[in-house]
C-alpha cells in the first residue's frame, strides 16, 4: 500500500470515529478543555503512528480507542501531578507570613506603577527577586547592557517619584 493510500485510509477511519473519540474523553475528564487537550494529543499520537493503524475500519476503531485509553491514562497522571503540585504550593503559601504593606512599601509600589511595565518588572526582578542583571536579561530577552541602562534610568525615576 502506498504512503498516500495509507494516509487516505487513516484519515477516513479517523474522521469516521472522531466524534465518538471526543465524547470518550468528555465523559471521562472533568471539563471540555481537558477533553479537547486529550483529543488533540490522541490526534497527534495517531498521526505519528498512522502506519500502525489497521486498514480495516473495525481494527482502526479498536486501535484508536486503545490509544485514547493510553492518552487518557497519561492525561490523568498529568492532572494528578499538577493537582499535587498545587496542593503543595497551597500548603507552602499558608505557612508563609503575609507581606506587610507599610508606608515605604506602598510608596515603592506606587513609584513602580508609574514606570513602563517592562522597566518596573526589571526592577522587581532585580531587587524583589534578587536576580543579577545577566539573569534578568535572560528572563526578559534583553541584552545585559540594556538591562543595566534601564535599571539605572528606572532607579532614577523611582527615586525622584519617591521624593515627591
Amino acid at each position: 500500500m502506498s504512503r498516500s493510500s495509507v494516509d487516505a485510509v487513516f484519515e477516513a477511519n479517523l474522521h469516521a470515529d472522531e466524534s465518538d473519540l471526543l465524547r470518550y474523553f468528555q465523559r471521562r475528564l472533568l471539563n471540555n478543555v481537558d477533553a479537547a487537550d486529550a483529543f488533540g494529543e490522541l490526534l497527534l499520537t495517531s498521526c505519528k503512528l498512522r502506519w500502525r493503524v489497521p486498514a480495516d475500519s473495525t481494527g482502526a476503531r479498536m486501535w484508536l480507542f486503545a490509544t485514547a485509553r493510553n492518552v487518557l491514562r497519561d492525561s490523568r497522571r498529568t492532572l494528578h501531578r499538577c493537582s499535587a503540585a498545587v496542593d503543595r504550593l497551597k500548603g507552602a503559601i499558608h505557612s508563609l507570613a503575609a507581606p506587610t504593606w507599610d508606608d515605604p512599601a506602598i510608596e515603592v509600589r506606587d513609584a513602580l506603577d508609574g514606570l513602563p511595565e517592562e522597566d518596573a518588572e526589571l526592577i522587581r526582578l532585580t531587587y524583589g527577586e534578587g536576580l543579577p542583571s545577566h539573569e534578568v536579561a535572560d528572563v526578559l530577552g534583553l541584552n545585559t547592557s540594556t538591562v543595566r541602562s534601564r535599571l539605572s534610568r528606572g532607579e532614577g525615576t523611582t527615586a525622584s517619584s519617591a521624593d515627591n
